[in-house]
């Protein structure tokens, strides 16, 4: 019975008087086969992604985060601000701008957080390269009665920034200059309005 399965005395025999070295190249030529398995199976889910079709109807990143977000408003609500902003800034941080700008829009509906998130978005459009867009909420925060000295000069700045960078040097220079009157100290101000006054 055994013979009939392949086993034989002689390649018994040969194995037990078989080199060290021959073992090892049998064992090489496994984990090589091993390899070649890895590989196949890696292409597989290559292709299926490539092509959209997912093994064992797995859903794609893209869907799973749509689940999420859906749960996550199911959950929460419109008005938990406080969880929309750090949902924001989370989305931000993961490259995710515009739904970071939804969360940010959602959470500036409570008025003591609107500063921070017109911040938050005119950073998120900026980051899209959109400093037009940046500049609506950077003078919408601007705007806000709430706003305080500080907060103001550093909106100042940054709304300078923007303006610089859509090419109104002349309303860049304007927002600079009032930087510079409250506070010559800030960030390089002194730079900025030294730079665009030679132009």
């Amino acid at each position: 019975m055994l013979k009939a399965r392949g086993w034989d005395e002689r390649s018994e025999a040969a194995t037990e008087t078989g080199t060290a070295s021959e073992l090892f190249t049998e064992e090489e030529q496994f984990f090589d086969l091993a390899a070649e398995l890895e590989k196949e199976l890696a292409d597989d889910d290559l292709v299926a992604e490539a092509t959209g079709r997912n093994q064992g109807g797995e859903a794609s990143i893209e869907e799973l985060f749509r689940e999420f977000q859906r749960g996550v408003a199911e959950q929460l609500g419109e008005g938990n601000y406080d969880t929309h902003f750090n949902l924001g800034i989370a989305y931000r941080e993961m490259g995710l701008l515009d739904e970071a700008i939804g969360e940010f829009q959602l959470a500036s509906k409570a008025p003591e957080l609107f500063i921070e998130c017109a911040s938050m978005i005119g950073a998120c459009y900026l980051d899209k390269g959109l400093p037009d867009e940046a500049a609506e909420w950077y003078t919408r925060a601007l705007h806000d009665p709430g706003i305080t000295p500080d907060a103001a000069i550093g909106m100042r700045y940054e709304l300078g920034n923007v303006q610089e960078l859509s090419g109104n040097t002349s309303a860049a220079l304007a927002s600079f200059a009032e930087v510079l009157a409250v506070n010559p100290g800030f960030r390089d101000v002194v730079g900025r309005v030294a730079r665009l006054s030679a132009n």
